[in-house]
């Protein structure tokens, strides 16, 4: 189904924990329209939220918008982001966000956002099947997922390391691959090459740096411009005056060297 025209228009509804909340706090909500989308954002069915309370978890969120329809993902994150998620293995938790975040809802059809858009009310985010746990209970809870045993810590380390290994192996043996002729005589260059280094002698290096010395000297150019024959003619006349004062210079303190006076 095509995504039709909508106006971009920001919604403000109050979002409660419970049917019975005394302070809800004000959630605003709009399409997510972007010139390029993403996978994990599909035009059409992402819709954006901000002043997501910190409190509130993925499944608190499908909870609030289940009135308008089966929702795909919620990502949570601490900012609105037009980037891919990238979801990287990490052996020790992250420290929980303790402030207000953004959240991309993707419902499963385009009709579902529609309706998210006409909503006049949201849910509590608490329901029969999910209860979010807030104050001591959710600190203690924290507390305890964030504290990770070294068998467990070892064993993630090992699955990762070793699914490391085989991904760098397809690596190469697909350059490999790439490196063969084809049948017409082609060969694809990878980032590896295929010229292997040599050790330079002595001998090899002198002859390379004569070679570019020699290779200098043709390019340089004497004597080809009026201004360059003007200023070597200047040069010379001033290296001969320095020459002239020099040898009178010598002359004189050879005069006085001298050591017969026949007068």
């Amino acid at each position: 189904m095509k995504a039709a025209k909508r106006t971009q228009d920001v919604k403000a509804l109050e979002l409660q924990l419970t049917e019975d909340s005394v302070a809800p706090h004000t959630v605003y909500f709009k399409e997510h329209i972007v010139r390029e989308h993403t996978k994990d954002k599909p035009q059409g069915r992402t819709l954006l939220v901000v002043n997501v309370p910190p409190y509130a978890d993925e499944k608190g969120l499908i909870n609030a918008f289940r009135e308008a329809g089966s929702v795909q993902s919620v990502q949570l994150c601490l900012k609105p982001s037009t980037a891919d998620v990238k979801h990287i293995m990490r052996f020790i938790p992250e420290e929980k966000i303790t402030t207000f975040r953004a959240a991309y809802i993707v419902f499963k059809k385009v009709a579902e956002l529609d309706k998210a858009l006409k909503l006049t009310e949201l849910q509590p985010l608490n329901s029969n099947a999910h209860q979010m746990q807030v104050g001591i209970k959710k600190w203690i809870n924290e507390y305890n997922s964030s504290i990770i045993l070294p068998k467990t810590l070892k064993e993630n380390v090992e699955t990762f390391m070793k699914q490391f290994d085989e991904n760098a192996q397809k690596a190469d043996k697909k350059e490999k691959e790439l490196e063969q002729e084809d049948d017409e005589g082609w060969v694809t260059v990878t980032k590896r090459g295929k010229v292997q280094s040599f050790a330079r002698s002595e001998k090899v290096e002198n002859k390379i740096m004569q070679k570019e010395e020699k290779n200098k000297k043709r390019k340089e150019l004497k004597n080809f411009y009026t201004f360059q024959i003007r200023e070597s003619k200047m040069k010379h006349i001033v290296s001969l005056r320095q020459k002239f004062e020099e040898d009178k210079k010598k002359i004189a303190q050879i005069k006085q060297s001298r050591r017969f006076k026949p007068f």
